[in-house]
């Protein structure tokens, strides 16, 4: 059939899509990354957010993609926003906008109602918040039950916040519009009424058939929406502007024109998270609450945006790409005034300083950050973007063939393809994994461990040569491309929660080490040099399909992913690798006449002209 010309365009655009983000990958694979970065704009999801969400795979249950996000924020299992005890939780302001998006994406050009079908039986379980994951292991893969168990997480957790919820469903294929069959609409109706019956009363409910022509009108649109600036009095100076803004017009800056919510993205690379209700915040919330003469701009340091490109005659100014890098306290607290009812109405006309400066150069946006963020004390992994010794590495590692990523999509917006890029927290967990042996934590709670006390300088550690990044990365390189091969996929097809395990095994096997206590990477990373051979990444993920398999039997009340991220299991785990290193060794000795060659585990009895000990417990050794 001669495709359509909107089919013959979505190739093109597509195919330049995989030139410059995904040139290795499978075109189906990057095919469902393509649908997801249209679905998500104007919004733009950073790298390993985007890879966290995709579940395709076996047992997918016909989803290839899921995500959650709350108030524009892209969740995961240990978002602070999940855990009611939190500060982030408790100060969170009533009727949070609560997001899920699922995918099912075919480059393929045609519909198939089989697609409908799947999602009518796995969204009915998925969603069924008395599900547990135990439960829901046993007809899914790992990927889809830790997804959709942020959004039965979220659903629960937030409930006293009473969220306001939407989900979008969306079928993508390259078919035409022309060429869809009442069948399929019907199918995507039963799925819009089932999740209707399935969340809470007013949760909004969108389930589309997207086709060649609307997904080439999506990828025409642009990622990162300018945003207008009204100023009530402007001064203008080269590539810089600085004036007073009235708070109605800064809240109008800084919102989502849609849906009123706050424009997450706009706050991507401030060092900051909002600190709730702490004593500088309520002090803004009570001169907001407060009808007083005392302009606010009086007693507030005012905010500072920094932008690709600034245009834009008399006061109003047009800033593409925005992001406040100084400011997110004020905002969220005059956002979370204006929404409860608690900002007195005359504080609308009050005024804001507002500071906007035009630049793409990352060492100017590194010194105004740091530079407007000393005021007040900042948590000590929060300026970890601007920090001398990451701007070394940044270029060190792009020597290297490594572009660096420390702030959000930096790379991605210059071009660089995707398996060039390296985000800060892939980068600290692969560190995590290497220098403090714990694979647990890399895969669970990397930011946890990088905002702990000396946190930051186990993971990147002062006077480190920087070469030892680069042979870290290599090493994760290699485990990476072992676990997308048939071979690996034979033996454990669970790449997020492997990845990390056997990058801390190849690392024992090669130091021929029982324990990360005897490995010093930071000091022998040279050893490492060269691939990985084939024989550690084999024995390595057939030990962790074992021990995992062995493990949940035991502990059959533990899910999967649980399991993964526990202490229990990586010290199980490394305790059998400890193991393998320990006959290994037993065998090499074994090659030539020694006192030990009787002690050897070899395949064969090794017969000896002198009375031998009894070999090690054969259940012992596999326990």
């Amino acid at each position: 059939m001669t495709p359509s010309p909107d089919q013959t365009l979505l190739t093109a655009v597509f195919e330049q899509f995989v030139k410059d983000e995904y040139p290795s990958m499978d075109p189906d694979d990057a095919f469902e990354r393509f649908a997801v970065t249209q679905l998500r704009k104007p919004h733009e999801l950073a790298g390993p957010e985007m890879e966290a969400g995709i579940v395709d795979g076996s047992k997918d249950g016909g989803i290839d993609a899921f995500y959650v996000f709350l108030n524009g924020v892209t969740l995961t299992p240990d978002h602070p926003f999940l855990d009611p005890d939190s500060e982030a939780h408790r100060t969170l302001a009533r009727n949070p906008r609560l997001e899920l998006l699922l995918v099912q994406a075919k480059n393929q050009d045609s519909w198939k109602e089989s697609a409908w079908e799947k999602l009518l039986s796995t969204l009915a379980n998925v969603l069924d918040l008395s599900r547990s994951d135990v439960d829901l292991e046993q007809i899914y893969n790992s990927q889809v039950v830790e997804s959709t168990g942020i959004a039965r997480t979220a659903l629960t957790t937030l409930a006293p916040k009473f969220p306001n919820v939407s989900v979008r469903v969306a079928y993508v294929t390259r078919a035409t519009g022309g060429n869809l069959v009442d069948t399929v609409n019907a199918k995507a109706a039963q799925v819009k009424s089932l999740l209707a019956s399935s969340l809470s009363a007013g949760a909004e409910v969108l389930v589309e058939n997207i086709g060649a022509e609307s997904l080439y009108a999506m990828a025409a649109e642009p990622v990162g929406t300018p945003a207008r600036i009204e100023f009530r009095e402007l001064v203008r100076e080269s590539s810089s502007y600085v004036g007073v803004v009235s708070l109605q017009h800064y809240l109008s800056f800084v919102r989502d024109p849609a849906t009123g919510a706050l424009r997450e993205e706009l706050f991507d690379s401030n060092v900051r998270d909002f600190e709730g209700d702490n004593r500088v915040n309520s002090a803004i919330s009570a001169t907001l609450g407060d009808g007083s003469g005392v302009e606010f701009w009086w007693l507030n340091n005012g905010v500072t945006v920094l932008g690709d490109e600034v245009t834009g005659p008399q006061k109003t100014l047009t800033i593409a790409r925005p992001l406040i890098v100084n400011g997110l306290q004020t905002s969220h607290v005059l956002h979370r005034s204006e929404v409860e009812g608690a900002l007195h109405p005359s504080r609308l006309d009050d005024g804001i300083v507002v500071r906007v400066i035009e630049s793409t150069d990352e060492e100017i946006r590194d010194r105004v950050i740091e530079g407007t963020n000393r005021q007040t004390p900042v948590p000590g992994a929060a300026l970890m973007a601007t920090d001398a010794g990451q701007v070394k590495l940044e270029e060190y590692l792009k020597l290297k063939g490594f572009f660096y990523e420390r702030r959000k999509n930096r790379y991605r917006n210059l071009g660089i393809a995707a398996d060039q890029r390296v985000s800060m927290s892939r980068l600290a967990q692969v560190m995590i994994t290497v220098l403090r042996g714990e694979p647990d934590e890399a895969r669970a709670r990397p930011s946890s461990i990088l905002t702990s006390e000396g946190g930051w300088d186990s993971v990147f550690p002062h006077g480190m040569d920087l070469d030892a990044y680069v042979q870290a990365l290599r090493l994760h390189n290699g485990v990476q491309a072992f676990l997308k091969t048939d071979q690996a996929k034979s033996i454990l097809d669970e790449p997020p929660n492997a990845r990390f395990y056997v990058l801390a095994a190849c690392v024992l096997l090669r130091a021929k080490a029982r324990g990360f206590s005897t490995v010093n990477f930071a000091k022998s990373y040279s050893s490492f040099n060269g691939a990985v051979p084939n024989q550690d990444l084999v024995e390595a993920l057939t030990v962790l399909a074992r021990v995992a398999k062995r493990y949940q039997t035991v502990n059959p009340e533990m899910s999967r992913d649980s399991m993964f991220k526990s202490a229990a299991f990586r010290k199980k785990y490394f305790a059998a690798i400890a193991r393998v290193v320990s006959a290994r060794k037993a065998a090499a000795r074994g090659t030539a006449p020694s006192k030990g060659a009787a002690k050897a585990p070899a395949r064969k009895r090794v017969v000896t002209s002198r009375p031998t000990k009894k070999p090690a417990s054969k259940k012992r050794e596999a326990s």
